[in-house]
């Protein structure tokens, strides 16, 4: 099964999509459904908790619950985030974003971000590709 990592933004997207016959919710029910693996790190949650607060608490919840595979920090995605961030002049959260999918043997990055788009240790993607990587 082909592994994603999902940026924050594309999270805030999956939560906030109303439209049950969105591009968002394909995505979210093709990492349900196994047909990829969504990969999140734990900083991504920070990140959406900030963003939408108690609004959507009920479905930050429902994230937590879900098939996503969220990867807690450690001590080697953070040496490797502090690399990165030295090396890629991408922010703290980028880096030790970035540094989990690294570490967690993921090619793909599907974010709308262009500061990914000269990283050379994930290939930058968007919705259609990841859709197209689900079927």
């Amino acid at each position: 099964m082909k592994k994603i990592l999902l940026d924050t933004m594309i999270i805030y997207d999956i939560l906030t999509e109303e439209n049950k016959a969105g591009p968002y919710h394909e995505l979210s029910q093709a990492i349900e459904d196994e047909k990829i693996t969504g990969v999140v790190s734990v900083i991504t949650l920070t990140e959406i908790i900030n963003f939408l607060g108690d609004i959507y608490k009920e479905k930050i919840n429902g994230l937590l619950s879900s098939k996503l595979d969220i990867i807690d920090i450690d001590r080697t995605i953070a040496i490797r985030g502090g690399e990165f961030h030295r090396d890629c002049g991408l922010s703290t959260g980028d880096t030790l974003i970035a540094a989990t999918g690294v570490l967690e043997n993921v090619k793909h990055i599907l974010t709308d971000d262009t500061h990914f788009d000269d990283f050379k240790y994930l290939k930058k993607i968007n919705l259609k590709t990841a859709l197209k990587m689900a079927r």
